[in-house]
């Protein structure tokens, strides 16, 4: 895993090999945790079940066959998800062609149909402008947000990247102040529900010349905020058993980093799977030097064949410093997953392809409308 810093590098990439992927990732928690929010744009989606058909039938029979490449641009998509005291009142999944995409390959920005993110180097913060509807559960989304750095990456840590780099991370933002309102209108209820959002947030990039599943066995990936510390942590396991998994723990105090490791001990506790999930630790332990931290999965706010996303609690304990509890968004993937049929047909019922028609999102959608209407 090649780790990169830079707002420099927060470009589209623009990758072209078959099974190539890239994502920009923004998050961000209410103040009163009331509220959390993801929002994604994808430039080779890598986990569309119709990416990963075309990347397999491609693999197996090749041109000579009349397989089409598996163009990345081909597979672009957008996701967001908002969650209300932990339950999930959006979660919209849209992939389509290069005609719906546009990125930059000299700064921040990208596009999809009418969602988009761009930094400003005036006042120094990302924007995001959400517009979109998803009819098959009747609601419609408008947003504006700014993200604003609290602060600024000055240590290199290419220093700590690890392996042949065929996969990158970009820890972008990792504690910003996020502002703005979100609307969203739920034609079921005939409601619209206004939110002035104030809150911290978090932003990323990855992007990768190979697929997922390729190299990465399982991914754990976590942040968390207090009024005095920012942690992010970072743990992949590869399926080349002899490897050593990529660890990484970004610990700042009042801004200023303190912790910065990538030699950490980690522990997995009470294996957890349903029919659903893939199995997962609920509780992770982590030590490096004088920090020892625990993880515990709080609430389950989205789960999939594949992956599982959390609203978990932080125990930080410093040798010097005492105990501090935080709480974040935490997630888990497992993409070999992604191979099988099975999870490629499960995964079509919360991704809308343009111009397809499928009726494992229409039964899903179906399904949500009616337990939306009972609550």
């Amino acid at each position: 895993m090649q780790i990169l810093s830079s707002l420099q590098a927060d470009v589209w990439h623009n990758l072209t090999e078959p099974g190539s992927y890239e994502w920009w990732y923004f998050d961000a928690v209410a103040d009163d945790e009331r509220y959390s929010i993801v929002a994604i744009w994808f430039s080779g989606f890598p986990f569309s079940p119709y990416y990963l058909k075309r990347l397999r039938a491609w693999k197996q029979s090749g041109a000579k066959n009349g397989a089409s490449f598996p163009n990345p641009l081909e597979h672009a998509a957008f996701s967001f998800s908002l969650y209300a005291d932990g339950v999930e009142v959006v979660n919209f999944i849209k992939e389509g062609d290069a005609a719906l995409f546009e990125a930059s390959t000299e700064k921040p920005f990208a596009r999809f149909e009418r969602n988009w993110f761009a930094y400003d180097e005036i006042r120094n913060c990302f924007v995001l402008r959400l517009d979109f509807e998803m009819p098959a559960r009747k609601k419609r989304v408008k947003a504006e947000l700014r993200f604003t750095p609290k602060m600024e990456l000055d240590d290199d840590l290419g220093e700590l990247s690890s392996g042949e780099g065929e996969h990158a991370w970009i820890l972008v933002a990792p504690s910003m102040d996020v502002k703005g309102e979100i609307h969203v209108w739920d034609g079921l209820k005939n409601d619209e529900r206004n939110i002035a959002f104030r809150g911290s947030g978090y932003h990323d990039h990855n992007f990768g010349r190979a697929p997922m599943d390729a190299h990465i066995e399982n991914w754990y990936w976590g942040r968390a905020h207090s009024k005095k510390h920012d942690l992010v942590y970072y743990i992949i396991s590869y399926k080349d058993q002899s490897r050593e998994p990529f660890t990484f723990l970004y610990l700042a105090e009042n801004g200023k980093p303190l912790i910065l490791e990538n030699r950490l001990t980690i522990i997995e506790h009470e294996l957890e799977q349903n029919l659903i999930s893939p199995r997962y630790g609920k509780r992770l332990t982590m030590e490096s030097g004088d920090c020892r931290f625990s993880i515990e999965h709080l609430k389950c706010l989205d789960t999939g064949p594949f992956y599982v996303r959390f609203y978990s609690r932080f125990a930080l304990n410093l040798q010097e410093k005492g105990g501090v509890a935080m709480t974040g968004i935490s997630e888990f993937l497992h993409p070999e997953r992604l191979t099988s049929g099975i999870v490629q047909n499960l995964v079509k019922s919360k991704v809308l392809r343009e111009g397809r028609l499928s009726v494992m999102y229409a039964l899903y959608n179906f399904f949500n409308r009616f337990l939306e209407q009972r609550r």
